[in-house]
Order: C-alpha cells, then sequence, then structure tokens
C-alpha cells in the first residue's frame, strides 16, 4: 500500500490517503481538485509520486 499527506507536499493541509496507487492518485486528484481548486497535471502527479511512502 501507498500513502501520500498533502502537507508532504508543502501544504498546509492534514489531508492524508492510504490505498493501492491507482486509488491514491485518484483520491489526490478529487481532494487537489476539491480543496485546492487545482488539476492534477503530469509534473504534479510526478510531484505526488514522489513523496509516496510505502505502508
Amino acid at each position: 500500500m501507498k500513502q501520500v499527506c498533502c502537507r508532504d507536499l508543502g501544504n498546509d493541509c492534514d489531508f492524508t490517503v492510504s490505498g493501492e496507487i491507482d486509488e491514491v492518485m485518484d483520491a489526490v486528484a478529487r481532494h487537489a481538485k476539491e480543496f485546492h481548486k487545482i488539476d492534477v497535471t503530469p509534473e504534479v502527479a510526478e510531484a505526488v509520486k514522489g513523496v509516496m511512502k510505502d505502508v
């Protein structure tokens, strides 16, 4: 399983998600759009993958 914390991407945000990589990326994309008003571009996706942790 993988985990991403929004704070690890430099945001003042407590959002954390764990799951399989596709589930995590989908949840991150929804969260980014709804709460931060940003789209997950290929560059953002690479940044997200760069801070992913194995849990």
